[in-house]
């Protein structure tokens, strides 16, 4: 008899059943969990990138009022008595715009004792600007102490704040450029409105310009070059910035059609003892007028940068509530099915297991089944079926949703995060005989693709590069889409040797790929690559090595590898 009560009771079932949906309870938190933790790690992400941005906003925005203030400061030490009112008002409210946005600098970048430090060397600067206010200019050595005294305060400043700015550099390197690109405008700014000083106290003076000052002028210029020839190299911004390059290309013909043709013309009219042809007051007006684009620019480059990372917040936590409305409709569905079992499945098992002990115990006439118990007997094997399809749909929806955090959608290689995540764990497995390898590949002139043939072409060339990647990937291997055209592998292996020969099969293959363009234009295309490796070493200093590395094969000609021991290419 205690085999037969053993046999017939219903506690095996229950526990199982319960166990089953204490499981489903626990792996769907477990997902909930990581799911949620992935999405908030991205929306903080893409919300720290918008706040350092906008640091960095204020930091040029000051650095850019100090200029246009220097230039008010120099019309005022310059301007005769019957124009310092309207001198003295320009420069007045100039300050008020840059004291305002001194006080917008955060903390971290600017401690309040740097800052009281940085008005002190600011107002020492203006008192000797501010002598002239009610007189005319007379002693040429006090009047260049007085333009001097500005520059010095905007290199104090300079001193003082950049130094604490190398946080920038720190965020996605897809920001890296736009970053650079703004602080070259930035400094594009600052180094034009320093050449203009180098002639103001001669043109006041009708004396020559110093040899010194020849020469800062020839610096600068040379400086000024550079800066345009960095700020030619568009990134992905020139996509969300319609018309910003060709808008740069004519503030610079504008400049240099004013600015720097009147600064040549000074320059020869010294060197060849002319008198010249522009007193200093109306060289300060109209060099500071051929300055104002440069005002404009930066603002307009700065405001479009700044709506792109504030759209990517905006996406990032669209993609986390999301995330959170599907979580909730899981967890609602698991408590749902749980409460579908206990009622339509738990139930009509103690029923039958009542009934079986009864017919056991010969309580037949008791324990029929009657229409009720049938039936629900028949709808526990419809429930079954029920149950095991959103099972199913469930996991299916689960994977989904792994898939879609870790992948590109258009190469189906791991996304950035997810890179940074495995090859970070590899990155730790390696050990002094068996290192990690990096190789960061880049499509060499892949903007010429998008620019000629369009972008479907160009996403057909990522395609193709990522399927050469996969075909000779070994298992083990991570392979990801950092951003853009840029690429990374990262494997373990013990010698240079298997390095090089992988490295050199993935580049002759990428020489072999042929497309063509939308018209049938055929065409073909090269990789650069960076190599480095290590152990016992975060991912992030690979990472710089590795970049470095491919930075000298795209220096170099391109179609290279750099970073191998032996410096193979």
């Amino acid at each position: 008899m205690k085999r037969l009560k053993k046999a017939s009771s219903p506690s095996n079932v229950l526990r199982y059943l319960w166990g089953s949906a204490i499981a489903s309870i626990v792996l769907t938190s477990i997902l909930s969990w990581w799911l949620l933790s992935g999405s908030w790690n991205a929306w903080h992400s893409a919300r720290n990138d918008v706040i350092q941005f906008n640091d960095f906003y204020h930091v040029l925005q000051v650095s850019n009022d100090l200029a246009s203030e220097r230039a008010y400061a120099n019309e005022l030490v310059l301007s005769p008595m019957e124009r310092k009112a309207q001198a003295w008002k320009s420069l007045d409210d100039s300050r008020r715009i840059t004291d305002r946005n001194l006080e917008r600098i955060p903390q971290n970048l600017l401690s309040p004792a740097l800052l009281m430090a940085t008005i002190e060397q600011l107002n020492n600067s203006r008192v000797s600007v501010d002598t002239y206010r009610n007189q005319e200019l007379s002693d040429p050595r006090e009047a260049q102490r007085s333009i001097s005294a500005m520059v010095e305060a905007t290199d104090f400043y300079h001193s003082a704040l950049f130094q604490h700015t190398s946080s920038f550099l720190l965020l996605e390197p897809k920001a890296l450029g736009p970053i650079l690109r703004a602080q070259a405008l930035g400094e594009l700014r600052d180094a034009t409105g320093r050449l203009g000083s180098q002639v103001l106290i001669p043109l006041a003076t009708h004396t020559p310009i110093p040899l010194s000052n020849m020469e800062a002028l020839s610096r600068g210029m040379e400086r000024i070059d550079v800066l345009w020839w960095l700020l030619r190299t568009q990134g992905e911004e020139a996509h969300y910035l319609p018309g910003f390059p060709q808008r740069l290309d004519n503030v610079r013909q504008q400049f240099e059609s004013q600015g720097v043709a009147l600064l040549n013309k000074l320059r020869s009219e010294s060197v060849t003892n002319q008198p010249y042809s522009v007193d200093s007051e109306n060289f300060a007006v109209r060099y500071h007028e051929s300055l104002n684009a440069f005002d404009q620019l930066l603002n307009t480059y700065l405001t479009g940068v700044n709506k792109l990372y504030v759209h990517a917040e905006h996406q990032a936590l669209l993609h986390l509530v999301l995330i959170v409305i599907i979580l909730i409709m899981l967890c609602a569905l698991t408590a749902g099915l749980i409460f579908y079992i206990r009622s339509r499945v738990l139930q009509p098992i103690l029923r039958l297991n009542q009934i079986a002990s009864g017919i056991i115990a010969g309580k037949h006439q008791e324990t029929l089944m009657d229409e009720s118990t049938a039936e629900e007997v028949q709808a526990l094997f419809s429930s079954l079926g029920t149950l095991g399809a959103q099972l199913r749909e469930q996991t299916i929806l689960s994977k989904r949703l792994q898939r879609q955090s870790e992948e590109d959608p258009l190469t189906h290689l791991f996304n950035r995060r997810a890179f940074d995540e495995l090859a970070g764990n590899l990155m730790a497995q390696a050990t002094y005989e068996h290192p990690a390898w990096l190789i960061m590949m880049d499509v060499d002139h892949f903007k010429s693709i998008n620019d000629t043939w369009g972008h479907p072409t160009g996403d057909k060339v990522l395609v193709a590069l990522a399927t050469t990647l996969k075909k000779y990937s070994r298992p083990g291997d991570v392979i990801g889409r950092l951003g853009g055209e840029e690429f990374a592998v990262v494997f373990r292996t013990p010698g240079h040797e298997d390095v090089t020969g992988y490295t050199t099969r993935i580049q002759n293959e990428i020489r072999q790929l042929r497309f063509e363009g939308p018209k049938g234009e055929p065409f073909s295309i090269t990789v650069s690559f960076g190599v480095a490796s290590g152990w016992q070493r975060e991912l992030t200093e690979v990472l710089a090595v590795a970049d470095a590395a491919l930075y000298e094969a795209k220096n170099s000609g391109r179609d290279r590898i750099c970073g191998l021991p032996d410096q193979t290419a």
